[in-house]
């Protein structure tokens, strides 16, 4: 139902969104934002929205010197999740350490505004990756790693990724990959050490970023861990 309350005014938005997606503030800042329609909500391999279609929306402030801070959020259609809406907030600093290649560290708490229990769902995760781009490809290795915390059932996890990015030449489309592994637990779920994988194009139309992806998981039982199509737009504002 949030959902269905939502998307009308998200799309509004998404029409009215103009064709640049960065703003300049001055005195080095520079804002970005972004309004999302996705047919799934997928983290990690893992539906977030029990097959569900999602809207999301995010923000994000940079300055010059290599550090920025950001928001996301998304509605969650998922009974045995904590609440309706996902409510991230991100810190981190990126500079480059080689010619085409950057480091990128930072924190991101995960939080659930109508959980009713705020602090039993929420959580924090550092990050850190490496990525190198030579011509239209780019590839990032990177970590995520999730202390001991009461959303964790008092667990600990670790997430490793390589993503990889090639934009095919004198054309708007890009093919995307990402493999990626999860030792421990999944959040919120009974999943743990898995493997995730994600295949896809997009397509820049305009303001408009659209994507197709197969989104797949090595988990023998679940159906928000199944093989998936997921369809998405993404308008920059």
């Amino acid at each position: 139902m949030i959902m269905l309350r939502i998307a009308p005014a998200l799309l509004a938005c998404l029409w009215a969104a103009p064709a640049s997606a960065q703003t300049d503030l001055g005195g080095g800042f520079t804002i970005t934002g972004a309004a999302m329609l996705t047919s799934d909500y997928r983290f990690r391999g893992i539906s977030q929205t029990n097959g569900d279609p999602a809207a999301q929306g995010e923000i994000i402030i940079d300055h010059d010197s290599g550090f920025y801070a950001g928001v996301f959020g998304s509605t969650l259609s998922d009974d045995i999740r904590p609440g309706e809406i996902e409510l991230d907030a991100y810190v981190g600093y990126t500079r480059e350490i080689a010619s085409g290649t950057d480091i990128d560290v930072g924190l991101q708490f995960y939080g659930f505004p109508n959980n009713g229990s705020l602090t039993d769902a929420s959580y924090f995760e550092p990050y850190a990756s490496v990525r190198h781009t030579l011509g239209p490809v780019t590839a990032e290795l990177g970590a995520a790693y999730v202390p001991e915390q009461e959303a964790m059932a008092a667990n600990d996890s670790l997430h490793v990724f390589t993503d990889l990015t090639a934009g095919i030449p004198f054309t708007p489309v890009t093919i995307v990959g990402r493999v990626g592994y999860t030792s421990g637990p999944a959040r919120f779920t009974g999943f743990s050490d898995y493997l995730d994988w994600r295949l896809g194009v997009q397509y820049v139309w305009g303001p408009a970023r659209i994507g197709l992806d197969y989104i797949d998981t090595d988990l023998a039982s679940g159906p928000d861990a199944d093989s998936a199509v997921v369809a998405s737009v993404r308008f920059g504002f």
